[in-house]
């Protein structure tokens, strides 16, 4: 059994973390790393985009799923993600994170003709992710907000049109 003291130091040091996530969180840097078609179905085009993230906080956090709605193009939604990764990123490093998105084959011809002159494909994401803080305290957030804006490269969607599937081929 925890003497008063040790759960009163239990405590503190708990309120001490929340509050220090509370006011000195850094928000982790999402970029592209890479994007390949992985395979085709009568659906669509199922791409594995390779996600870079850059934790700049000074304790590791944990993804451990992810509930997202990906528009592309600024008006082009793509069916709900929702993935459990259960990825650690480990404090002050970068971590490579894939995440399965699939493409309707009556998008591509439409993304490939209206990305003419264009090198990069905008698109946006919203939704929610829960994490968890500090390995060693384990301090959860469910419904973290997620509203991220990047780009994929055109060349992933002319690859994936019709007569143009290279699959496992990196971007």
């Amino acid at each position: 059994m925890k003497s008063p003291l040790a759960s009163a130091f239990s405590a503190a040091l708990l309120a001490c973390a929340l509050g220090h996530l509370a006011g000195c969180v850094s928000k982790p840097v999402v970029s592209l790393h890479h994007a390949e078609v992985r395979d085709a179905s009568l659906s669509g085009i199922g791409l594995e985009v390779v996600l870079k993230i850059d934790n700049p906080n000074a304790y590791d956090v944990q993804v451990r799923n992810v509930h997202a709605q990906v528009t592309i193009a600024g008006k082009y939604a793509l069916a709900p993600i929702d993935v459990t990764p259960n990825t650690w990123l480990p404090s002050n490093q970068s971590t490579l994170v894939s995440v399965p998105l699939s493409i309707p084959w009556t998008m591509l011809p439409v993304l490939v003709t209206e990305t003419l002159g264009s090198s990069e494909v905008k698109y946006h994401v919203s939704g929610t992710a829960d994490v968890t803080a500090v390995r060693a305290l384990q301090i959860e957030k469910n419904d973290y907000p997620i509203d991220e804006d990047g780009v994929l490269p055109r060349q992933v969607f002319v690859s994936a049109s019709p007569g143009g599937i290279h699959f496992g081929v990196s971007q």
